[in-house]
């Protein structure tokens, strides 16, 4: 069923960027139905457009879901709020994971999304498993751009050897393996997208290396959805079949690859309006001093002095008329 115009889901992301995970709700949603999921953890909450509906969703069966971020936006806090039963943990996920007794049912990975975080996070979920089954793992970002290149929250969390050579406010589009002024702001990024410890699909990659029973899917939509399940799972079947229509599909693919060209031309049309709309302000800042300077009014005489009675070459009524003011 399609939801109303008026829908507040709508809402969320207006500029169309895409960026919650919250838009692919319905898949995650079916796939916590599916593995029978009796307890969540949250990596990356951002706003909790995604938590509320999970937490809508575990209302049904008391399902305890924590959310992990280190510095909650206040829309975190204000859900925090209404919604007393979700837990915010205000450590950082390796504080947390690394103090777990046990792992939950299903972990939702959506950090800082570079490959040392994200490796992290999953060798701790790795060893506390153990012997055990891996729980249902949901990543966000595994497409374009962060998929083969490193972005970073705090680059100073990040050991020095473990960070790519990061440029600061860069711009990222995609077919460009370097930096492009015009594309989508970045605070802090890798410089050259590729290579090895670069990127979220690069540190799942490397943690599946060995782990045969595991399974990764990908959604490629709104920058990608994953999904890790263990294929032993008495519910792998049913998770797998959730993500069957999806996983990978070439449709799907090519959409995503539309909508992030469309959104970074877009982008780069209001950067080169702005420095146009910059530069006029500055033109007219600058006509309008030299209209109320005495200098540019004895010029004017002076040019028509020098014309020889053809009038003037510039006049202040024609300034005038260039700035509207007529």
């Amino acid at each position: 069923m399609q939801p109303a115009r008026d829908d507040p889901a709508r809402l969320v992301d207006p500029p169309g960027w895409g960026y919650s995970l919250h838009n692919v709700r319905e898949i995650v949603l079916a796939c916590l139905d599916a593995a029978e999921v009796r307890s969540i953890l949250e990596i990356g909450a951002f706003q909790g457009e995604l938590t509320e509906a999970m937490l809508d969703w575990a209302a049904k069966d008391g399902v305890p879901i924590s959310t992990i971020d280190p510095v909650p936006p206040d829309q975190l806090l204000e859900l925090g709020k209404r919604r007393p039963e979700l837990e915010i943990l205000t450590e950082t996920s390796h504080e947390v994971l690394a103090a777990l007794a046990a792992l939950p049912d299903c972990v939702v990975i959506d950090g800082d999304h570079n490959y040392y975080t994200l490796s992290e996070e999953l060798r701790l979920i790795g060893e506390k498993a153990g012997s055990d089954r891996i729980p249902l793992l949901f990543f966000h970002d595994v497409c374009w751009p962060h998929e083969r290149r490193d972005t970073y929250y705090a680059p100073e969390r990040i050991p020095p050897e473990h960070r790519q050579p990061i440029g600061e406010n860069v711009g990222l589009a995609p077919g460009e393996p370097g930096v492009h002024p015009l594309g989508l702001p970045y605070p802090a990024a890798a410089l050259e997208e590729g290579g090895p410890g670069n990127g979220t699909v690069t540190a799942i990659e490397d943690f599946m290396a060995g782990r045969d029973s595991l399974r990764f899917g990908i959604v490629p939509a709104f920058f990608g959805l994953g999904v890790i399940w263990d294929e032993g799972a008495p519910w792998a079947a049913d998770v797998a079949a959730v993500l069957a229509p999806f996983d990978r599909h070439p449709v799907l693919d090519r959409l995503e690859a539309n909508r992030v060209e469309h959104m970074v031309a877009g982008h780069a049309r209001a950067m080169l309006y702005w420095k146009a709309e910059e530069q006029r302000k500055q033109q007219e800042h600058l006509l309008r001093r030299m209209l109320g300077s005495r200098a540019f009014a004895l010029a004017e005489k002076i040019s028509a002095i020098q014309q020889r009675g053809k009038g003037p070459i510039f006049t202040r009524e024609e300034v005038r008329k260039v700035l509207g003011d007529e």
